[in-house]
C-alpha cells in the first residue's frame, strides 16, 4: 500500500493519495486545492487515479477537484447530502475571500456502506452527518486506518455552526460509527495531526466514548 498525506490550500486540508503497489491504481481523498501538486505526486510513483472522493463539499476539501479530474480522467464522488454545498462554491469563496475554483458536476454519489475499489484494496464509506449533511468518513478495509474529514479531529470535532451543521448529529455519528471501530485504528482528519480511536474515546472533550 502506498499512502501519501499532505496539506493543500490556504486552510491546509489534508489530501491523501492511496494506491495499490501492484496495479498502481490510486484513490485521492479531499483534493481541496493545488491540483498540479497532486498530479505531480501521482507521477512520482507512476500512479493512475481511478477515483476522486470527498469527505464533504466545503471549498477547502473540493476546490481542486475539477482541475484534478480534468488532468487525470478519474471519476469524482460526493454524498448527495452535500449537493447544495457543491452548488454554492461561489458563496463559500466569497466568505473566505478567495477566488472561485473552476468546478463542474460530480460524477457519482457516495452512499453509506459503499466500497471504492483500487487494485486489491477497498475503501469503505461511512455516512457521518453533522459537520455537513453529506459528511462521510472512509475506512480502509482490512487495515487500521480511517479518514475522518472534518467530523473527528485530534482532540476535537468538526464545527457545526455553518449551513447544514448539526451538533447532535455529529456527536451521534462519532459515537455510533467512528467509536465503534477498533481502538487501534489510526484516524487521519481533514486538518492537523492524526490520532487513534482509543485516544479519542478516552480523552476527546467533546465526545467521550
Amino acid at each position: 500500500m502506498i499512502r501519501k498525506t499532505f496539506p493543500v490550500g490556504m486552510l491546509q486540508c489534508n489530501c491523501t493519495i492511496l494506491a495499490d503497489e501492484d496495479t498502481r491504481q490510486a484513490v485521492i481523498i479531499d483534493p481541496g486545492d493545488e491540483a498540479a501538486k497532486i498530479v505531480a505526486t501521482l507521477a512520482e510513483d507512476d500512479l493512475t487515479a481511478v477515483a476522486i472522493v470527498h469527505t464533504h463539499a466545503h471549498i477547502d476539501h473540493i476546490g481542486g477537484t475539477f482541475e484534478l479530474a480534468q488532468a487525470t480522467g478519474a471519476p469524482t464522488y460526493l454524498h448527495d447530502g452535500d449537493g447544495f454545498l457543491h452548488q454554492s462554491l461561489e458563496t463559500q469563496a466569497a466568505m473566505l475571500r478567495v477566488p472561485v475554483p473552476t468546478h463542474g458536476p460530480i460524477d457519482q454519489p457516495l452512499t453509506d456502506d459503499q466500497t471504492i475499489i483500487f487494485g486489491s484494496h477497498q475503501l469503505g464509506v461511512m455516512h457521518t452527518p453533522g459537520h455537513t449533511p453529506g459528511s462521510v468518513c472512509f475506512e480502509l478495509v482490512g487495515e487500521d486506518l480511517c479518514f475522518s474529514g472534518d467530523t473527528l479531529f485530534n482532540g476535537s470535532i468538526g464545527r457545526t455552526d455553518l449551513p447544514g451543521g448539526d451538533f447532535d448529529l455529529i456527536t451521534r455519528s462519532i459515537r455510533d460509527r467512528l467509536y465503534s471501530l477498533n481502538g487501534a485504528v489510526e484516524v487521519i482528519p481533514g486538518h492537523g495531526p492524526s490520532t487513534r480511536i482509543d485516544r479519542e474515546r478516552r480523552s476527546n472533550p467533546f465526545v467521550q466514548g
